[in-house]
């Protein structure tokens, strides 16, 4: 399995990069949590309504427990936490939440571990294959004898 990608040109004049070509992540679609709790149902014994009950459960407690200032920790999957953006003010006095609070939103620190070579590997990544998607709106063209802009390179 690999994840694949697309170049594209940044297109910004008042970027020093302006002109240059990236990687961007492609993804091949989306998978609904029915799918996931059938994929799971076809590997255990548990039933697909019994997955969807507690990945349903698990969703109500995760959204309370943030909610309530908590850090919520899934062993072997990550941590999810509640951030918040906010607006300087000059003076703490002037400051307020209606104000100067900004987008709360959640992130998301998949779990990693300390390898032997003490580098921290992310677990959803590790093995990772990346390529670059066959053909694309937008891809750039190949110079005369390049086939592609770099073909795959695997991530620890």
């Amino acid at each position: 399995m690999s994840i694949k990608y697309k170049m594209y040109q940044l297109k910004n004049s008042s970027s020093s990069r302006n002109g240059y070509w990236y990687a961007r992540a492609a993804h091949m679609g989306t998978i609904e949590t029915k799918q996931l709790a059938a994929r799971i149902s076809d590997r255990c014994t548990v039933t697909e309504a019994d997955i969807l009950a507690v990945i349903s459960a698990l969703v109500n407690e995760m959204s309370y427990n943030l909610k309530n200032g908590m850090r919520v920790k899934l062993e072997g999957f990550g941590a999810f936490k509640i951030a918040i953006r906010s607006t300087g003010a000059k003076e703490v006095k002037d400051f307020s939440v209606a104000k100067n609070i900004k987008r709360p939103h959640v992130i998301f620190q998949p779990e990693t571990r300390v390898g032997a070579d003490k580098v921290r590997v992310k677990k959803f990544v590790t093995g990772l294959k990346v390529e670059e998607l066959d053909k694309y709106a937008g891809a750039p063209k190949p110079k005369k004898g390049e086939d592609s802009t770099g073909g795959e390179q695997a991530h620890p």
